[in-house]
């Protein structure tokens, strides 16, 4: 049996290896940079896939079983807002896959657009690795609890 432990703080958490690996996380991007740094980054904790377009994460999306998306909100062809409109209609009855919209021009009326959207939350550029990670953790690990 592979278990894999994690500290976070003063708190140790036990996982199944199995249990990791099932973290499956879709990474849109326009930008193949993007991308990359991205998936360097998550790829040892997480399995991952990607997307250059809305269009494209759609399409993925009908086809794959996701515990997270991390959109880019501004893209050509579709952006994040309108992949993730189309997301959530096609998840009607189903459980809710989470999707952090990934943008470098976060005001408030596109923080609300967002939300407003279907996203469940929004990382701003540009992007630390370490604590995307952990905030990824956390929010998978709560999400495990709240179902």
């Amino acid at each position: 049996m592979s278990l894999l432990l994690y500290k976070k703080s003063n708190h140790f958490f036990l996982y199944h290896k199995t249990m990791v690996n099932k973290r499956k996380i879709l990474i849109v991007d326009d930008n193949a940079g993007n991308r990359l740094l991205l998936q360097y980054n998550l790829e040892g904790y997480f399995d991952v896939d990607f997307a250059c377009n809305g269009c494209s994460a759609v399409d993925k999306f009908s086809t794959n079983n996701y515990d997270l998306i991390l959109m880019d909100v501004h893209m050509p062809e579709m952006d994040g807002i309108e992949a993730t409109l189309k997301i959530r209609a096609l998840e009607e009855g189903k459980t809710r896959t989470p999707i952090f919209g990934i943008t470098s021009n976060m005001f408030k009326d596109q923080k609300n657009t967002c939300i407003e959207a279907g996203m469940d939350d929004y990382i701003m550029k540009p992007i630390h690795a370490k604590a995307l990670v952990e905030h990824i953790r956390n929010y998978l690990n709560s999400a495990l609890y709240s179902y």
